[in-house]
């Protein structure tokens, strides 16, 4: 009677906490409305993630002192901060289309990847070469050992490549994100709804019809040690220009807002290219500077004798007519 007393207990148990934690995969994709926390849940599951894969190389090692694995690294389009003396390696274009070898079990965090792939990029001769990188990820990451994991979130999935979208087994769609705590910065947990929306077609419509029901409760610690900064963008749009502004006079108004017809280019831009490009430029001029000045110890001594200048020019050319 005990044991069997038990075993509900555990079944019980197993109920109640189960609604509490979400399964995933080795690709995870979490949708969300701005200020939803899919950031902070993707980022903290990035680093759950990373340490998890750690942990497992760091146990090969000790048993295998002669045939260690590579250590994993994550990999992030945004600044993010691992630890307090390690940051995370810059995800670029050329690791998506595989000009660039990834360690063996890593995680990649992409925070808005609709901005890298989005539904019209399908048109766009790389988007088949970041297809075939999503679909054999698994493989590709492995090293033939470990697998690593993909983590992005965007705020909706039909905003992505299809392409790309459908190699993901199934998207988190998060809603109702809430810090427990009164004190705004002082805020220990947070809660948030969680619905796992499979990605293919006749499954979504069929999840979206009891969208309320399918709901789960996640509950997670607020990271004490900041990994990245919410507002990570925010530095595109300091050198947009601040103009004079019209103030309304009366409850009337003729004017309707309409978006124009014709291509308006943003006035922001990326900081990051900007200061390589001025970089760039500033080695470039050095090592004109250089190469003039080795041109000229090398040849100035030869010119002298053979009465030649360094402008092409003898210095009969130069003297004046008689």
């Amino acid at each position: 009677m005990v044991y069997i007393l038990i075993i509900f207990g555990i079944f019980l148990f197993y109920r109640i906490v189960k609604p509490y934690f979400v399964q995933y995969d080795t690709t995870i994709l979490c949708t969300g409305g701005l200020g939803s926390g899919k950031s902070l849940y993707t980022s903290s599951l990035a680093m759950k993630l990373l340490r998890r894969n750690r942990f497992k190389v760091w146990l090969h090692n000790i048993r295998h002192p002669f045939n260690k694995w590579e250590k994993p690294l994550l990999y992030s389009n945004i600044a993010f901060r691992v630890s307090k003396r390690e940051w995370a390696v810059k995800l670029t274009e050329e690791h998506m289309l595989m000009q660039r070898r990834i360690v063996p079990g890593s995680v990649l965090f992409v925070d808005e990847i609709c901005l890298f792939l989005d539904q019209f990029s399908i048109k766009i001769p790389a988007s088949e070469v970041i297809e075939e990188f999503a679909t054999l990820f698994r493989h590709y990451s492995s090293g033939g050992y470990l697998g690593g994991y993909f983590v992005a979130n965007t705020q909706n999935s039909n905003k992505v490549n299809f392409h790309f979208r459908y190699c993901m087994n199934s998207a988190l769609n998060l809603t109702y994100f809430k810090k427990w705590l009164p004190i705004k910065f002082l805020w220990l947990f947070c809660t948030v709804k969680v619905r796992n929306i499979s990605l293919a077609d006749d499954i979504k419509k069929i999840e979206e019809n009891n969208k309320e029901d399918s709901m789960s409760t996640l509950f997670f610690w607020r990271p004490f040690f900041k990994h990245y900064d919410t507002y990570t963008y925010s530095i595109r749009y300091k050198d947009v220009p601040q103009k004079e502004e019209t103030v309304y006079k009366q409850f009337k108004t003729g004017t309707i807002l309409k978006c124009p017809k014709t291509k308006i280019e943003p006035l922001t831009h990326d900081v990051e290219i900007e200061e390589e490009k001025s970089i760039l430029s500033s080695h470039k001029l050095n090592l004109v500077n250089e190469g003039r000045s080795i041109y000229e110890k090398i040849f100035s001594p030869v010119c002298k004798e053979k009465n030649f200048s360094l402008n092409g020019q003898t210095d009969i050319d130069n003297e004046p007519p008689i």
